[in-house]
């Protein structure tokens, strides 16, 4: 039942009113003569219509009570009048009244606007809510939304709309869109036309050129967008709707999955190919150092004996040792191969930390190495906050630190420091992330050079000073942690890297495999576990001083094992063919459980997970191939040492 406000000065007409309504089934809330009688009812009980007369007394007439009961209380109004002169017509429409009846009136004229009224302002309540609603929920979309009428002005803009374009809604509304937004293609910097509204009258969404962006207040803003119609349902065009966002931070997600990606294939490669060096390279590195050792000795003996001997031993003196030296030098390649594995190795699988990193630890270290190197070419600026430790290995980090620190100097050129500063600053973001900031005031990139820097084997240094996996791996190991690594550069002016790294809390680190240098007390049985026959047999030149057995696969040394299973140690590869290492010492674990504590793995480094997960889980200690003779030795001295120590106990 709707209530109904009557405002009339006559106090009989009022009456009469009054009956009339309630006859018709309606709730009549009061009766009042004035503005301020009506006012006053009109707070208290919240009519859903008024009748008002517009001669009523007081200082207000009718029309002016209506204004300030549409304003007020949103209350609709029909007014009940004998005046029907145009100005005073006039003056109600400005009301927005929902009827005008002119006195005297029949009863079912009065019923018939009443119901239309209560009916009108019901839709009108009900457009008003679904305007408020979509209204509000337009202001909530992440997304920047601007709507235009049919010639092109806005009437809506909302919040991210305004943060992008950087000018507030009563300075958009009524404003022709290409006169605030103005897009710009970031390739070639010329304006992007926009289509008018009738241009997208097709009912689809038009997207606007790849590669767009708007200039504001914040610099240029990379976005993506899409301009539609806005049609009623009868087919008529309104306006069109444009929807725009900031894909700054999405692009440099896809870009970094792209990286990813890219590394992820080529790391696979790089730790194929580390694997297929490191066994030739073991019995290369081997023999190279055992048959210097064993020339350099005939070389001495030669020459304590050349009295005697005379020109023959004089020319074997010179042989043998020009022979040790070519020798060495052997051992010299040998090893500048195996650093180019060790990179290989950590940027197909960096390795992840076993403990949290100090970041100011790792810096300082990093500075006091670059700080010659430093000290030729620019000024060093450091800002550094403390920061709680985070989850990455502390040398790795030192490591990262240094190849930033040396591409900022190499930027540099050397001889006038004074004009020239490397800063280093530390800070905690508003996630809790620990960054680390190196920025130079170098030479600068090129777009094209700033896109590659991180893909591996690109380098820009001149060839045999650089293998172009420095900036590789320290994204490698940057991501195994957790964090990310970006680079902000303008050519001519400077260079920016920051390092993002989560934090963590201290751990307690294993007990560590490591080995001890140091000889075994006694004379020790060691079996070798090899499918390269070659790393066999220099295993057991290197290891002279032991009792040395060896075999290529796993199946023939189970069954050795079997009839004798007196071996102090068990080196066994890991990659093998038919049965693995991991299998041969599951299987040697059920059978022998005690033998299976001797075993060592040895590895050139191509994990699998599942391999990986194991070394993690396993408590036996893993040689990384290639190994040099004086460190092979000390390694399995001390682990004999070990396992003889834990027998004795």
């Amino acid at each position: 039942m709707a209530a109904i406000l009557v405002v009339e000065d006559e106090r009989v007409v009022a009456r009469d009113i009054e009956e009339s309504l309630m006859r018709m089934g309606y709730d009549v809330v009061g009766l009042a003569a004035s503005s301020t009688e009506c006012l006053a009812h009109a707070e208290e009980r919240r009519p859903d219509l008024v009748l008002m007369d517009i001669r009523i007394e007081g200082a207000l007439d009718g029309i002016e009570t209506a204004r300030i009961l549409r304003s007020r209380f949103d209350v609709p109004v029909i007014f009940l009048t004998a005046y029907a002169d145009d100005q005073t017509v006039a003056r109600a429409k400005e009301t927005e009244a929902l009827g005008y009846i002119l006195k005297p009136f029949r009863a079912g004229e009065l019923k018939s606007t009443v119901e239309i009224a209560l009916f009108k302002h019901e839709m009108e309540m009900r457009a008003k809510l679904r305007e408020r609603w979509f209204a509000t929920t337009l202001r909530a979309i992440g997304d920047a939304v601007m709507a235009v009428d049919r010639d092109g002005r806005i009437n809506f803009a909302n919040p991210v709309a305004e943060a992008i374009l950087g000018r507030p809604t009563d300075e958009l509304v009524g404003r022709a869109l290409p006169e605030v937004f103005k897009p710009i293609d970031e390739r070639t910097r010329a304006p992007i036309e926009l289509p008018s509204p009738n241009e997208v009258l097709s009912g689809r969404s038009t997207p606007l050129v790849e590669g767009a962006a708007i200039v504001g207040p914040n610099g240029e803003c990379p976005i993506e967008d899409s301009l539609s119609p806005i049609v009623d349902d009868k087919g008529q065009l309104l306006g069109a709707v444009i929807v725009f966002r900031d894909v700054t931070e999405a692009r440099r997600m896809r870009e970094r999955v792209a990286l990813s990606e890219r590394l992820a294939s080529l790391g696979t490669l790089a730790a194929g190919v580390a694997h297929e060096i490191n066994n030739p390279l073991t019995y290369v590195l081997g023999n190279a150092s055992v048959v210097a050792r064993e020339l350099e000795r005939v070389h001495e003996a030669v020459r304590d004996r050349r009295e005697s001997a005379g020109a023959l031993l004089d020319m074997v003196a010179e042989r043998t040792h020009s022979l040790a030296e070519a020798l060495l030098e052997i051992q010299d390649g040998a090893e500048r191969i195996r650093s180019i594995v060790v990179d290989l190795r950590a940027f197909s699988r960096p390795e992840a930390a076993e403990r949290p990193g100090d970041v100011r630890s790792a810096l300082d270290w990093a500075i006091r190495v670059i700080e010659p190197e430093l000290r030729l070419r620019a000024r060093l600026v450091t800002n550094l906050t403390p920061l709680p430790t985070v989850r990455a290995n502390g040398s790795h980090l030192g490591q990262v630190f240094l190849n930033l620190l040396l591409n900022a100097a190499q930027a540099i050129p050397d001889g006038a420091p004074a004009d020239n500063v490397i800063e280093v600053s530390t800070s905690l973001d508003q996630r809790g992330f620990a960054v680390i900031d190196i920025r130079d005031s170098g030479s600068g990139m090129t777009p094209e050079v700033r896109k590659r820097i991180f893909e591996p084997f690109f380098t820009t240094k001149p060839v045999g000073t650089g293998t172009g996996l420095g900036l590789s791996i320290c994204h490698g190991v940057i991501s195994s942690a957790g964090g990310h690594i970006e680079v902000e550069t303008t050519l001519g002016v400077g260079t920016r890297f920051r390092v993002c790294l989560p934090v963590a809390e201290p751990i307690e680190k294993p007990k560590s495999l490591e080995p001890k240098s140091g000889s075994a007390a006694r004379k020790s049985r060691v079996l070798v576990i090899d499918d390269e026959t070659q790393v066999g047999t220099a295993i057991r030149r290197i290891l002279n001083e032991h009792d040395i057995a060896s075999t290529t696969t796993a199946v023939e040394a189970l069954k050795l094992l079997q009839s004798d299973d007196a071996f102090d140690l068990i080196l066994c590869d890991l990659a093998m063919a038919e049965v693995s290492g991991r299998e041969f010492y599951e299987r040697l674990a059920r059978t022998s459980p005690k033998l299976a504590e001797r075993v060592v793995f040895m590895s050139g480094g191509a994990f699998t997970p599942d391999i990986e997960q194991f070394l993690k889980t396993s408590t036996r200690p893993c040689l990384t191939k290639p190994f040099g003779a004086a460190e092979l030795r000390d390694q399995v001295n001390a682990l004999l040492k070990q396992a003889l120590a834990r027998r004795a106990g």
